[in-house]
């Protein structure tokens, strides 16, 4: 712009432009304080909740643990107490749970001590033809152990504490029955088309 295009008219155009500006300017600011506010205030109220909701958890739990029963009959194979295994749901479908602590490190360097003695090759299923197990199929070592084999009653205490997390009664067999050694996959020329197999 020339000097000789300066006008009253332009100046007063100019100083309106510039005063519009500087107050545009200075509503931003506040806007940004009453934004910043809000989301101070969002997140407060969100945290308040979120710490109410786990306090009323954490009552709950301990208001159940705290609860006193009244215990029924029972039979032979019932127990005279209450038993509480802490438990969390993993998943539904499929169905998964995990037990905290479910045996103390003290029973597992038991069970560990017990088992090693007695630890073998894992065994396979031989095929038509074969007469000794591939040294490279599977190369791992186990063995089973029973509470007979531990006078201290670790195992036993174990067993009837998995059956009560199971709600499965611990003797799945009666005497003289058995299940033969098998294998844990099926060959689709006896039972025809499968989904899935196990293994082979």
């Amino acid at each position: 712009m020339s000097t000789s295009d300066y006008t009253p008219k332009a100046k007063a155009k100019g100083r309106a432009y510039w005063h519009w500006n500087t107050t545009k300017t200075k509503l931003d600011f506040p806007a940004v304080i009453v934004f910043c506010c809000f989301f101070f205030v969002f997140g407060f109220l969100f945290s308040s909740l979120r710490s109410q909701v786990s306090g009323v958890r954490q009552r709950g739990r301990q208001l159940l643990n705290s609860v006193e029963y009244e215990l029924m009959g029972h039979g032979k194979t019932g127990d005279d107490s209450i038993s509480v295994i802490p438990f969390q749901v993993i998943s539904w479908r499929p169905r998964a749970f995990y037990f905290p602590k479910f045996a103390t490190p003290e029973q597992c360097q038991h069970i560990i001590n017990l088992a090693k003695p007695n630890l073998a090759p894992s065994k396979l299923a031989l095929r038509k033809g074969e007469s000794e197990y591939p040294q490279d199929v599977r190369t791992s070592m186990g063995t089973f152990l029973s509470v007979s084999d531990d006078p201290t009653g670790v195992l036993d205490a174990i067993e009837e504490k998995i059956a009560k997390a199971t709600k499965l009664p611990r003797t799945h067999y009666e005497l003289g029955q058995k299940y033969d050694s098998h294998l844990d996959a099926f060959p689709v020329e006896q039972y025809g088309p499968q989904k899935s197999q196990r293994g082979h």
